[in-house]
């Protein structure tokens, strides 16, 4: 019996809540394979090279039908598939009474002449990572220039009951702050030198005063000044620090994505097709967190994709390999 934690028994699960004769030409379920495949993998560097390779091995569909598929394609099922393998990832008990959660945002260049006609030359992506789970939250994806300040409140949705969100000083400001303590949500973000410290080691956010915790870097000779609204009973000064360098998680995330699945190499066009490749991607990386291999292979992230090489390189192509998993004799 396949595991429900192995590769093939994801595959087959993720290929049953998807229609397979939804579309003529390129049904949901095939258009997912395709994706999964250049996402995951490493030896396919463009969708032409992709498609050469699976009309030579018998995979019916043309990169024009795929392009189209792109451009038009309802974001439903994609969305739909990324939202349940969140919440299997985040079915796992926690064992922390509070859930570091370091948020922030990363930029992706549109360099395409179809994207400055519509004035975008790039699309921001922000996040929140669970440091106990690895997971991201929701996304949010942004087609042109915005502050990160202006998207500082929709960290409060991302950001679990008992997680302490903890940010850099572009989300810093009164605001958000407030926005925290009313919504009886935790927050730890860095601020800059001028704002004004109390004696007491306290900041005037307005309707009420939060605690600011200081530590410094001796090799970069920088002062950190940490705003925060967690009771020192919860988290002393020295935890306060080592919970802000957990923040350096988010930019592992957002390396880890855009060095091994793809996500700053666009393959489409348009801005659905851009938005549909930034959600197969994170279905990618929770694939990836979800899967069991040998151990022999090793249990990291990097030792999971190169067993997906693995089986890749042993097969005629990952399409018909995801088709059998699934238990569909047609490709």
């Amino acid at each position: 019996m396949t595991s429900l934690r192995s590769l093939p028994g994801i595959v087959k699960s993720l290929m049953a809540k998807l229609p397979s004769h939804d579309y003529p030409v390129m049904n949901t379920q095939l258009f997912v394979k395709i994706w999964l495949t250049y996402i995951l993998d490493k030896s396919v560097t463009s969708l032409r090279d992709l498609f050469f390779q699976l009309n030579h091995t018998g995979v019916e569909g043309s990169l024009s039908s795929f392009s189209r598929a792109c451009s038009s394609r309802s974001l439903q099922s994609i969305n739909r598939l990324f939202v349940d393998l969140l919440h299997q990832v985040r079915r796992r008990p926690s064992q922390k009474d509070v859930i570091i959660c370091p948020f922030d945002s990363t930029v992706i260049s549109l360099t395409s002449k179809f994207f400055w006609a519509e004035q975008y030359h790039q699309v921001k992506l922000l996040t929140t990572l669970n440091q106990e789970t690895q997971a991201p939250s929701e996304l949010l994806i942004h087609f042109g220039e915005r502050h990160d300040a202006y998207f500082g409140e929709l960290v409060l949705g991302m950001t679990p009951e008992n997680g302490l969100a903890v940010g850099d000083r572009g989300f810093a400001s009164k605001e958000l702050f407030n926005e925290f303590i009313n919504s009886n949500k935790l927050f730890l973000i860095r601020i800059n030198s001028n704002w004004i410290v109390e004696e007491d080691g306290l900041v005037d956010v307005g309707e009420r005063k939060v605690r600011v915790v200081r530590f410094c870097d001796l090799e970069k000779r920088t002062e950190y000044r940490l705003a925060t609204n967690v009771p020192i009973e919860i988290m002393d000064d020295e935890e306060i620090g080592e919970a802000y360098r957990q923040r350096w998680g988010i930019e592992l995330l957002w390396k880890f994505l855009k060095s091994h699945l793809k996500l700053d190499r666009l393959a489409t066009k348009s801005v659905n097709g851009v938005t549909i490749q930034i959600y197969m991607v994170l279905i990618g990386y929770l694939i990836l967190l979800m899967i069991e291999i040998p151990k022999i292979y090793g249990e990291k992230l990097l030792d999971k994709l190169r067993y997906i090489q693995l089986i890749i390189h042993q097969e005629s192509n990952f399409v018909v390999w995801m088709t059998r998993m699934a238990g569909d004799p047609k490709v």
